[in-house]
């Protein structure tokens, strides 16, 4: 033998090239010590050749160029493999396709939302700041004008500290084209600076402009610029009429900014100037949020521990102010946290529901994969008995899995790409930053990551366990039995795909067992009566310019005559104006009951209350309890002012309601219209006006006249489809003033939606990930118990020989599917006592450890996994006893 053609040789055997090294005489080729240590092999071969000798340099050498080559081949082998079992080989990349495919959606929603800094200069140094009351669990209310001020002038751990008024303002935006309501924000005039941004055109606030007296100026939107102004790059120190009043527009921000809200077209200053209240309440209302930059040296903690000083401070100077109550805390936290704080523990959760899809996934194919290697187990045995080293077998197994998982990974990416899509059109998830979602090569490389992580995962253990035969007992097989391997048992004596099961059925009743409890929590939600009819009722959104509507009287007649004629449409059923619809933000004062125990000014309590026209509760569909509603008359100047309450109210005050004191007829005072007496004349059922989510409240309402608001909502009740009337709805508006915008046209049915629009998307999503858990754990088990009554078809066939009945028969497989099945029951039982508690901020009045749904979905999954076990089990029951021994 030459030594070309040995060395050819040893290329082709890897396992030799690897750790052996050859040692032959150039004559006759001889090879000397095969698999001796180098230095004894040197030794042979110099004892017996001499000088003669030819001495090949390690051959391992070449094994990076070997491996590839193995690589390759084996690849091409598991396209053979699969092309030859198209169905077991479509059947794990689609499996494979949907968890990885919604572990890269959510993980692409997870890093814009979440793991993205925000797009500001050193944006971890900057913080919001609000009030807290513990003692009467609120968290997140606003600041004073005069509380925001003592902090700003007195605080030293920040390099700067601003305000916004909490709510958005809708701003009307006329001339040059039609009305249009837009969204405004009032803010410092330092806003930019403490943000560290810059605008693309013109520039930012001077604090002069932010001056009670200051000059009205404004900064647009990139949308806004492009849309209303065509982009032109001359648009700084134009002039736009926004409420009626001409400001000069001094800036363009940035595409994309979206400080403090997302949406926002107008920026403004002086943030305490709140149109929805008169000018003279502006600085004693809670109505600002604060938000600033450390300093580099500061922590967040040293800065809590000086606005604590300064809040202690602020209580004792002003102890008559609504935000110097007792309890109230000053709060601080990093804006991040503040601003993805509502929907970080859903991302989270679906994200590790998703990954327990990909769990569960892997073992289905691994079990797959383990039930295709174990009938090759003979041919595996016979190359191990023929020298093969087990890595080589490792290795021809892993390439196959790895095939399987690329091909998965593509077809996921394609999955997650059009999840995406759906994603971004949901508008129910509210996502702060949805618009830079998307599949960037950072999401690319974690795709890539978890396909190679998923095809070792999937692909290790029936590697291990099949690479690893009984050589004499599968060699001495033969006939039926060949192939079928060894017996060995795993922990809980289950065997590799029996622990695979058990892994499935756990993961599956956790996955379930949240799910059942987000369904249980949204039906209860759902069955909630808001206290109004929401079907077939119309609402807009209307913001009168303070500058042209800047009395009282001409607020009250806009609405009035618009009331009047919509009335009158073809179609309409009932009309009424509000000051704000359930579900919106709502105003609070503080009240004085006639009867009841004097209270000190800071300790009187505050009650949300409404400013309505009459026939609002016919309008509504709000049930009226006793008395009366409002009538023209007492929505008249010079009226004598009168309220309704809702029985939330006169159960707080009148704690024998419905029986003792009848409430109606009793007399109130209320501090925002400083109104000393006011009689009640009515009382009308409760309104959930915060959401479903939110037990009604103590409410009262005040007639129109009283308190005529400079933002109001349209409610029009139809008989058809309300949209329809919308366009008819929006000329009146425009009949009554040509330059008046509508905006937030909505339906009722589309305003609750939009409260209860994460929850239900957070269950459907559950719903479908443990739906898919759920099939594929079904698949495991059938696939565990039809692979056992084949392996195990020559024992049965001798059982039913020896007299056993088919009901026995029957027993003993059912029984064998139930055993990892009640395991993995057991088990999934338990972790999900454990990780069902992180979802309590999700549910509505139901416990995250409800006995019902955890006991209901164990015995539903036993029973789903007896049916899964009866098709193979009967098939075992009618084995024929003559036909498995004629065979075997």
């Amino acid at each position: 033998m030459s030594w070309r053609r040995l060395f050819r040789r040893a290329k082709q055997d890897e396992e030799s090239a690897r750790d052996i090294q050859f040692y032959f005489d150039t004559e006759t080729g001889d090879n000397i010590a095969r698999g001796m240590p180098p230095a004894e092999a040197r030794e042979a071969a110099n004892r017996k050749f001499g000088n003669r000798i030819f001495i090949r340099e390690e051959i391992y050498r070449m094994n990076s160029a070997i491996y590839l080559e193995t690589i390759w081949q084996d690849v091409l082998y598991a396209l053979r493999t699969m092309r030859k079992n198209p169905a077991f080989a479509l059947t794990a990349v689609l499996t494979l396709a949907l968890g990885i495919g919604g572990n890269t959606a959510l993980f692409s929603v997870i890093r814009a939302v979440l793991l993205k800094p925000l797009e500001y200069r050193d944006p971890d140094r900057l913080v919001r700041l609000s009030l807290d009351n513990p003692l009467k669990n609120v968290q997140d209310m606003s600041l004073t004008l005069v509380h925001f001020e003592e902090i700003k002038a007195a605080a030293r751990s920040f390099t700067g500290l601003g305000a916004f008024l909490r709510s958005a303002d809708t701003v009307t935006l006329s001339g040059g084209g039609e009305p249009e309501a837009v969204k405004g924000a009032r803010v410092s005039a330092n806003f930019l600076d403490i943000l560290g941004m810059q605008p693309i055109l013109g520039r930012s606030f001077l604090l002069e402009e932010e001056a009670p007296a200051g000059s009205p100026v404004a900064m647009i939107s990139s949308g806004l610029w492009k849309r209303r102004f065509g982009g032109d790059p001359q648009v700084g120190g134009k002039t736009a009429t926004l409420n009626s009043m001409p400001y000069t527009i001094i800036g363009v921000l940035p595409p994309g900014f979206a400080f403090p809200f997302a949406g926002v077209d107008v920026w403004m200053t002086k943030p305490s100037e709140w149109s929805a209240l008169a000018p003279r309440f502006w600085p004693y209302v809670t109505s600002l949020v604060g938000f600033g930059r450390l300093k580099p040296q500061v922590s967040l903690e040293q800065a809590r521990a000086e606005l604590s000083v300064l809040h202690s401070k602020y209580i004792l100077d002003h102890p008559e102010r609504v935000d110097a109550q007792a309890g109230i805390v000053l709060r601080m936290v990093w804006w991040k946290d503040q601003i993805v704080g509502n929907v970080r523990p859903m991302l989270w959760m679906l994200f590790g529901a998703v990954g327990f899809v990909l769990l569960i996934a892997c073992a289905n194919v691994a079990s797959l994969l383990l039930a295709r290697a174990t009938s090759c187990s003979r041919e595996f045995a016979l190359r191990a008995a023929l020298g093969a080293a087990r890595g080589r077998l490792v290795r021809q197994l892993l390439a196959e899995s790895m095939v399987l998982a690329v091909a998965g990974g593509t077809l996921g990416v394609l999955l997650a790409s059009w999840s995406l899509s759906a994603i971004a059109r949901v508008d129910a998830l509210n996502l702060p930053g949805a618009g830079k979602i998307q599949l960037d090569g950072m999401v690319m490389g974690f795709t890539v990551a978890l396909s190679i992580a998923t095809g070792v995962l999937f692909g290790l253990f029936p590697s291990l366990q099949v690479s690893r035969p009984d050589l004499i007992d599968v060699l001495r097989e033969s006939g039926v039995g060949a192939g079928r391997g060894s017996s060995r048992r795993g922990a809980f004596g289950f065997s590799m795909r029996g622990l695979l099961v058990v892994g499935q059925v756990a993961l599956s009743i956790i996955l379930l067992i949240g799910a059942v409890l987000l369904m249980k929590s949204f039906v209860r939600l759902n069955s909630v009566d808001p206290g109004f009819r929401s079907a077939n009722l119309l609402t807009m959104k209307i913001a009168l310019p303070p500058a042209r509507y800047d009395t009282g009287q001409k607020k009250a007649r806009f609405f009035e005559d618009l009331v009047g004629r919509v009335e009158i449409l073809p179609g309409v059923r009932g009309a009424a104006a509000v000051m704000s619809l359930p579900t919106m933000a709502l105003l609070q004062t503080n009240v004085d009951v006639e009867g009841q125990p004097p209270l000190e000014p800071r300790e009187q309590p505050s009650y949300q209350f409404q400013s309505i026209t009459p026939a609002y509760f016919r309008t509504m569909g709000i049930p009226l309890r006793r008395g009366r509603e409002f009538t023209a008359r007492d929505n008249s100047l010079g009226a004598p002012p009168i309220v309704i309450i809702n029985e939330s109210f006169a159960r707080r005050f009148w704690p024998a309601y419905p029986t003792g004191l009848d409430p109606v007829g009793q007399h109130m005072g209320e501090g925002v219209d400083k109104i000393k007496s006011a009689e009640i004349v009515g009382i009308v059922a409760d309104v959930h006006e915060r959401g479903l989510a939110f037990n009604a409240a103590p409410e009262f309402y005040v007639p129109y006249v009283i308190h005529p608001p400079q933002t109001a909502y349209l409610a029009v009740r139809t008989e058809r489809d309300p949209l329809r009337l919308s366009n008819a709805i929006r000329n009146q508006v425009q009949a009554i003033d040509r330059d008046q915008p509508v905006s937030d046209v909505k339906t009722m049915d589309e305003v609750l939606e939009a409260t209860v629009g994460q929850r239900r998307l957070t269950m459907l999503l559950l719903g479908a990930f443990a739906l898919v858990a759920l099939l594929l754990a079904v698949v495991g088990i059938y696939g565990v118990i039809a692979y056992s009554v084949a392996q195990r078809t020559q024992e049965l066939g001798i059982r039913r020989a020896l007299g056993a009945q088919q009901g026995d028969i029957l027993r003993l497989v059912l029984g064998q599917g139930l055993g990892p099945t009640l395991v993995g029951v057991v088990i999934g039982i338990g972790g999900a006592f454990g990780l069902t508690r992180v979802m309590e901020a999700q549910l509505f009045h139901v416990s995250a450890t409800d006995p019902v749904t955890f006991v209901g979905v164990a015995l539903l999954f036993a029973g789903v996994a007896l049916l899964a076990s009866f098709i193979p089990a009967r098939r075992a029951a009618r084995i024929d006893p003559m036909a498995v021994l004629r065979d075997g």
